[in-house]
């Protein structure tokens, strides 16, 4: 059982996410046993088999978190640390003392005994350390000598006899602090007359007035010395000062070359942190409860008052509770031992200066776990990732706990020396082939970290014979030859691998010490040839190497994942049992001569046993390989660190601005929204501010307010924007501190809703009966009202700005409108809510005599070219032979009669006259009259264009003779101009309808009149028409009666047509029972009826009833005469 419930226990989370499964079961075949474990080395090898084809992506957060970044939290990770590393992590403890002068932080590096910590960094700045002394268990308490703010040490100037300040001292007040207690304030000015101060020291001194205090580069004389007084263990003496002191002044720290001998030295020191601190005033002025250092001596190497004090603990098994924590802080007791727990205990006395915006996060460089060499038997610290495997393998504490007889040294041993040989750089020197330098987690599940202690020596770890074996990292020559003999069966071959799975060029990241820790893309690796065979195209494939620190080592590590990738032939081979020996990750010689494979190596991928009633074998995967896969020649690039120095708090970048604007709908109203994305550069940009103003209507700028950077970005947006104006916007940066940039401006107009709509798509046109079927794509566009159609009777190089409109309102929302069909083309335009419409008219041609019924006319009327009729601000103007009806311009040059010399003013008026914007023409034929009130169908015929007086000859600059076009303008298609054909009709000739836009279609009335709209938006452009007529069209229409009864009247049997027709063509008479000498007579025929009489026998004869039918046949529909 227990050998199950291993496998289990180091398997099963990777049988959950990788091929194959973990069989576990019996079998009673001829193999017995045997088989039992045969079944399970093939699941969990086709598990654990990994023939590296790309690495996965690690999970760089948590470690670059846990590199820099101190924790605090409920439950904290234990994490297991192999070979060297940066490391920061939970805090353990975290208590305040001293009235929050003091506080007190454990902060978990490893959950192991560690070999040692190197450096030491308070954010991004690496700690100088010096000891400080022992502790009660012989533990050195460290402090810092570098930077000077951490500094604790004799770094400071001292002369003879005199007191040295080397920053300066503080005359402050309270204000909160991070730590708790009060924070102290600067006062300015001088103090005239002599001033007292109080110095304290931890040892006995004596100052006489022959000493000097030298305060930030001045030297105060003084006037009364003495010896200090002790009060416990403090010594407290009065010095006055003769002379004005500047109360600027500010200290961290008074160093001179005390009578007792020794360098001593101040540190800050109250006796009261709660107590105000006065200013200096008047003569003779103590300063009690000032923040003046207590002494200390250096011979003594006392830390009890340092800055920064730092304790290392390693984590071994017997180790005890820190004495200083237990000493210091009630809380920490003899039992708080932290065995098999490597921290750092630090104190940290509060200074506002020192320590400006709080904690600092606390890190370390430190090398990891001792681990077990099984080559030699010794516990030691290393980096060699195979003894790392195996260690994880093995631990009983984080690791998988696997029993040491389950884990196939000989194979481990291979690999690790494979780790160890040296390996020739380009720069010179060497190192070794393979190395892991990373962190497990303990909430990081087994699969992943096997894999990447795997990927940090190209590794492949199987289960097989009751054992944990591993391969990889090298090119082994096969020791087992395998040919024709050994199949047993038909072979399945892949000789290209599928595009996607293909790359020739391997990027990623690892973490390096030269980048300060941080995450780094190491120099790719790409090969020319392979990109040649992809086409040219540089295909990248990210392999992330968590474990690997050295950018040499990860190009090696990338240069064989990628050409381990291009070794593309997979075969799948069914052999006997000669194949039983072999496992994941071997290599082996294959010769086949059928399918030419001569001495070829590939390496066993995935190893499968076989055994049914007829058959027993191994299934094998086998990829090609080459040693060349593993070859080096020190060719790796320089790896370029990406340190930077960090920027001054007092530096700010200026921001880049965009500015763009887009459209947006607020309960179905339509709004321009100003979009602005200020970009901050390199620097410590917390936020943006951002102001506009309108160029047009501004003066003075208007802000947007502040926002957070995120992604080093911050987006602002204006709503309700003016289409159309010019917006000048600017932003600065703002830091942490408060501090500006400079502004940053940019220059937008707003398009909005002034650009023009999209042409309008799919527009298309059906003939169904008499109606004109059209379609479209609606336009999605925020800001569209509606759709325009008009039609022209040209099917050939249409103009829009000559057709008529036939539909003006189209909800933006339709998609389909019916119209009456008319042989032309339909064009139609999307029009947005300020008027402006597509730039293009989507056109569609058709040909009305496919649909058309028998009409006959009634009534035309022609109007070009003399157009005769009534003109109401409209004009007659002839140009190169053609007469236009257009609206009134302003007279051109050309239409002047005489000698050119005679005629005065500029050539076609100068564009100076204003142009009316609409005009009528009423046909000279009004009314028409159709002689009775009659349904009749008015079809119009207009052909127009549109004329633009600005493309006037005279308007051109340059030479005359080198223009070319009409001196009096040429045509172009706009929309800015449109004629419509409008109708009245009346029943009586007095009471007319409204004039109405003309619609192809039926019109009841007797009465007709027709006039023609044009109108322009602009005063320099109009409608141009050249030819205009209208016909009205009655359609044919027959009437049929059956089985009627002439009767016996003498006068006949009258017959009415109802209603009338228009004008009758014809009639026939059926009659079923005439005899021989029967006969029948038509009188008083006309469009409203006739009158029948059935004579028999000849002459007169005598009238008769007979059964008759008649069809009449004509057109119109008589409603009232």
């Amino acid at each position: 059982m227990g050998f199950f419930s291993s496998i289990v226990k180091a398997v099963s989370k990777l049988a959950q996410s990788k091929i194959g499964q973990l069989v576990i079961g019996a079998y009673t075949g001829p193999f017995g046993n045997m088989l039992v474990n045969a079944a399970i080395n093939i699941a969990v090898s086709a598990v654990l088999s990994k023939v590296f084809a790309k690495k996965p992506k690690a999970n760089y957060q948590q470690q670059l978190s846990s590199r820099t970044e101190m924790v605090k939290q409920a439950i904290i990770t234990r994490d297991t640390v192999y070979g060297e590393t940066k490391k920061s992590g939970g805090i353990l403890f975290m208590e305040a003392t001293e009235n929050n002068k003091d506080l007190h932080l454990v902060i978990q590096l490893a959950s192991h005994e560690i070999q040692s910590i190197d450096k030491i960094y308070f954010g991004d700045e690496e700690l100088s350390l010096s000891s400080g002394g022992n502790d009660a268990n012989g533990i050195t308490r460290q402090i810092v000598t570098a930077p000077d703010k951490y500094a604790t040490e004799s770094r400071f100037t001292t002369k003879t006899n005199t007191l040295v300040v080397s920053s300066y001292v503080d005359v402050k007040f309270n204000q909160a602090m991070p730590f708790g207690g009060s924070r102290i304030a600067n006062g300015k000015g001088v103090v005239k007359g002599t001033t007292s101060i109080v110095l304290i020291s931890d040892v006995a001194f004596t100052i006489g007035t022959s000493d000097t205090l030298n305060l930030q580069g001045v030297d105060y004389g003084i006037s009364s010395g003495g010896s200090s007084s002790a009060s416990g263990s403090r010594h407290t003496l009065t010095v006055t000062i003769s002379e004005g002191l500047r109360t600027d002044i500010r200290a961290t720290s008074i160093s001179f070359s005390a009578p007792f001998g020794g360098t001593s030295r101040i540190a800050p020191y109250r006796d009261n942190p709660n107590t105000p601190l006065p200013f200096l005033s008047g003569t003779t002025t103590e300063v009690t409860g000032y923040a003046i250092p207590a002494l200390h001596s250096f011979a003594s190497a006392d830390s009890e008052n340092l800055t920064v004090r730092i304790k290392q603990h390693l984590g071994s098994d017997s180790q005890v509770a820190d004495a200083d924590l237990v000493s210091e802080v009630s809380q920490w007791t003899t039992a708080h031992r932290l065995q098999g727990i490597a921290y750092l205990y630090v104190r940290l006395k509060y200074d506002a200066d020192v320590f400006p915006t709080g904690i600092p996060n606390i890190s370390a460089e430190i090398k990891g776990k001792k681990i077990l060499d099984f080559r030699d038997g010794s516990t030691a610290f290393s980096s060699n990732p195979a003894l790392c495997l195996y260690d994880y393998l093995s631990d009983t504490r984080f690791g998988l706990a696997t029993p040491t007889a389950n884990i196939d040294t000989t194979s481990f041993t291979t690999v690790a020396n494979i780790c160890d040989e040296d390996i020739s750089l380009s720069g010179g020197g060497t190192e070794n082939r393979y190395e892991s330098h990373g962190i497990i987690y303990s909430n990081v599940d087994p699969m992943t970290a096997i894999d990447e202690l795997c990927g940090s020596m190209l590794g492949i770890l199987s289960y097989s014979n009751g054992k944990f074996i591993l391969a990889g990292g090298k090119f082994v020559s096969p020791t087992i030859t395998l040919d024709e003999d050994d199949f047993r069966g038909g072979v399945s071959i892949q000789t290209k691998q599928s595009r996607r799975n293909l790359f020739n060029t391997v990027k990623g990241i690892f973490t390096s010490p030269s980048s300060d820790w941080q995450p780094s893309d190491y120099p790719m690796v790409t090969s020319d040839t392979f990109v040649a065979e992809d086409n040219g195209e540089t295909i990248f494939a990210n392999a992330d190497l968590p474990f690997t620190t050295s950018p040499t080592m990860a190009q090696r590590i990338a240069k064989v994942i990628l050409f381990k990738n291009r070794q593309q032939m997979v075969v799948q081979a069914p052999m006997k049992l000669s194949a039983f020996k072999l496992q994941v990750g071997d290599t082996v010689t294959i010769n086949n001569t059928r399918l030419g494979f001569s001495s070829k190596i590939f390496q066993v991928a995935d190893w499968t046993f076989v055994s049914t009633a007829d058959d027993v074998g191994i299934d094998l995967v086998l990829q090609e390989t080459s040693s060349s896969v593993f070859d080096w020649n020190a060719e790796e690039s320089e790896f370029i660190s990406d340190n930077t120095t960090l920027p001054s708090a007092e530096t700010v970048s200026t921001p880049s601005l965009a500015v763009s604007d887009i459209m947006r709908a607020y309960s179905g109203i339509v709004s321009t929204i100003l979009l602005i994305k200020a970009t901050s550069g390199a620097g410590t940009t917390n936020e943006i501010e951002v102001e506009y103003r309108n160029t047009s209507t501004d003066t003075e700028y208007t802000t947007l307010g502040k926002a957070k950077t995120v992604g080093g970005s911050a987006k602002f947006e204006l709503v309700n924007a003016e289409d159309g104006m010019t917006y000048e916007v600017r932003a600065r940066s703002v830091n942490a501190f408060n501090v500006y940039s400079s502004f940053a401006s940019a220059i937008h107009e707003v398009v909005g809703k002034t650009l023009v709509p999209a042409d309008v798509a799919d527009f298309s046109v059906n003939i169904v009966n008499n109606l004109a079927v059209c379609s479209w794509t609606v336009n999605s566009e925020l800001d569209i009202s509606h759709y325009v159609i008009r039609h022209t009777p040209a099917t050939s190089s249409p103009i829009y700005a000559g057709a008529t409109v036939v539909a003006d309102y189209i909800s933006k929302a339709n998609n389909q409108i019916s119209l009456p069909a008319q042989t032309g083309t339909y064009m139609i335009k999307a029009v947005d809510v300020i008027g402006l419409t597509s730039e293009t008219s989507a056109k569609k041609a058709v040909i009305r005599n496919q649909i058309a019924d028998n009409f006959n006319v009634v009534a035309s009327t022609t109007q070009s070219t003399g157009f005769a009729g009534t003109k109401t601000d409209t004009e007659v103007v002839a140009r190169d032979g053609v007469n236009y009806l257009q609206i009134t311009l302003g007279e051109l040059f050309d239409d002047h009669s005489g000698n050119f010399d005679s005629a005065l003013g500029n050539f076609d008026d100068g564009g100076e006259v204003q142009n009316n914007l609409d005009g009528f023409y009423d046909f000279s034929t009004n009314p028409i009259d159709l002689g009775a009130i009659y349904n009749s169908q008015v079809t119009t015929s207009m052909t127009s264009t549109r004329f633009n007086a600005n493309t006037l000859f005279d308007s051109f600059e340059g030479l005359f003779d080198s223009q070319e076009g009409d001196f009096d303008g040429n045509y172009t298609e706009q929309d800015d101009v449109t004629a419509k054909i409008q109708i009245s009709t009346s029943n009586d000739n007095s009471t007319y309808t409204d004039f109405s836009d003309y619609i192809l279609g039926d019109y009841k009335a007797r009465y007709i009149k027709l006039r023609v709209k044009m109108t322009t938006t602009n005063a320099d452009s109009t409608p141009a028409i050249s030819a205009l007529s209208a016909t009205i069209d009655m359609p044919d229409r027959t009437v049929a009666v059956a089985n009627t009864a002439s009767g016996t009247s003498g006068s006949g049997k009258a017959i009415t047509f109802s209603p009338a027709f228009k004008d009758l063509q014809g009639l026939a008479i059926s009659v079923g029972n005439l005899d021989n000498n029967d006969r029948y007579v038509i009188t008083s025929k006309s469009a409203t009826g006739f009158t029948i009489t059935f004579y028999q026998g000849a002459g007169t004869g005598s009238v008769i009833d007979r059964t008759f039918d008649y069809v009449a046949k004509g057109y119109g529909y008589l409603e009232s005469s």
